[in-house]
This record gives C-alpha cells, sequence and structure tokens, in this order.
C-alpha cells in the first residue's frame, strides 16, 4: 500500500497557575483535539517527531552577545492511503 504523508506542527499552551500548578485546558485535550481535526479529514496518526533546526546568530545580534542556538520543533505525522 501506498501512502502520502503530511505533518503538521502542534505546541500546546499553558497558563502559570498559584503554587506551580497549571491551568486552562489540560495539553492532553489540547492533542486529542488537534488530532481529531486531521482524523476528520482521512488521515491517520502516524508518530510524533521532534525536528532540530540551528540557528547562525546574525552580525547585529553577535554583537550583543547572542550565540548561535538550536530550536526544537514537536511535529506529528499522519498519513493515509493514496488514491
Amino acid at each position: 500500500m501506498q501512502c502520502e504523508y503530511k505533518v503538521a506542527q502542534f505546541t500546546g499552551q499553558l497558563s502559570a497557575g498559584m503554587f506551580g500548578t497549571t491551568k486552562g485546558v489540560p495539553l492532553e485535550s489540547q492533542f486529542q483535539t488537534f488530532l481529531d481535526q486531521f482524523v476528520k479529514q482521512g488521515w491517520e496518526f502516524c508518530r510524533t517527531e521532534t525536528i532540530h533546526a540551528y540557528v547562525k546568530a546574525g552580525c547585529l545580534v553577535s554583537l550583543v552577545g547572542r550565540k548561535d542556538e538550536v530550536l526544537y520543533q514537536d511535529i506529528v505525522v499522519f498519513r493515509k492511503a493514496k488514491g
């Protein structure tokens, strides 16, 4: 079976509460809602991945001490049969 793949960025959001707790919609509920929107379009969840991107500091920001850095982004991979 040949498949086509789709990747999408997921970033959950939490608000800080009192005493180190969080408030708002739980991350698992946010992720479920995120997945459901793709499933309704016929996509099947495959896996999550973390993508690493090397970001070189530009000339101006390096003058004020900013260094090169690596950014991490979580993506979700979906698939569905071609055809």
